[in-house]
């Protein structure tokens, strides 16, 4: 792949964000050759995130206010960790709605784990909302915000299901399935070539 050909992605992260959410994509997608970064949203400490299980992790850029316009006009996929303190940082924030929104008018892929679902479903609930931006999908997310994404309107898919795709949109359901989340999102961006080609040195199981 060229050099200007090169896939990216930008994941965010907040105070109370899960880790293993957060790491795996990066992890993940920059084996897939992506160019990763990441922004901070909200952080009390302007150096790092204090994640779920109080590791630290340093962003890219401190704030999300502080991403290059170049970095976000390149990025293919916005990604949103979960995390319940995090996503209720997301949901929040105006500049995250806005870049969920951003993304999804574009026609780019937007993926959210866990938690982090609730900020898709924050960013369709303002009035001005058009596009591709309100749309409702079939989606999933950890069980414990089950019910505030049912009770919004959009479609939950069956349980079993560990990570939905739903056109440009991918959703997953908690630390567990960080994986094949991210696997997914590889495959949807670059193809199942690329998959199969970073699954097998991992010594990863597809039946996960």
């Amino acid at each position: 792949m060229a050099a200007s050909d090169q896939l990216s992605a930008l994941i965010l992260i907040a105070d109370g964000s899960e880790e293993i959410e957060f790491v795996t994509p990066y992890d993940v997608l920059t084996r897939a050759g992506f160019s990763v970064k990441s922004a901070g949203v909200k952080l009390k400490n302007e150096l790092y995130a204090q994640c779920s299980r109080h590791v630290k992790i340093i962003p890219d850029f401190p704030s999300v206010n502080e991403i290059p316009d170049r970095i976000v006009d390149a990025a293919n996929v916005l990604i949103l960790p979960g995390g319940a303190p995090g996503a209720k940082t997301f949901c929040q924030s105006d500049d995250v709605l806005r870049l969920i929104r951003e993304f999804r008018n574009e026609g780019k892929h937007v993926a959210f784990i866990c938690a982090g679902t609730t900020a898709l479903v924050a960013s369709t609930k303002a009035s001005n909302v058009e596009g591709q931006a309100s749309r409702k999908c079939r989606v999933t997310s950890h069980p414990s915000v089950k019910q505030e994404i049912v009770d919004a309107g959009w479609e939950y898919a069956d349980e079993k299901e560990r990570v939905v795709v739903d056109g440009k949109v991918v959703t997953s359901r908690g630390p567990g399935t960080a994986m094949l989340f991210a696997l997914t999102i590889v495959e949807a961006l670059a193809g199942k070539d690329k998959r199969a080609e970073i699954t097998g040195p991992m010594i990863c199981a597809e039946t996960m």
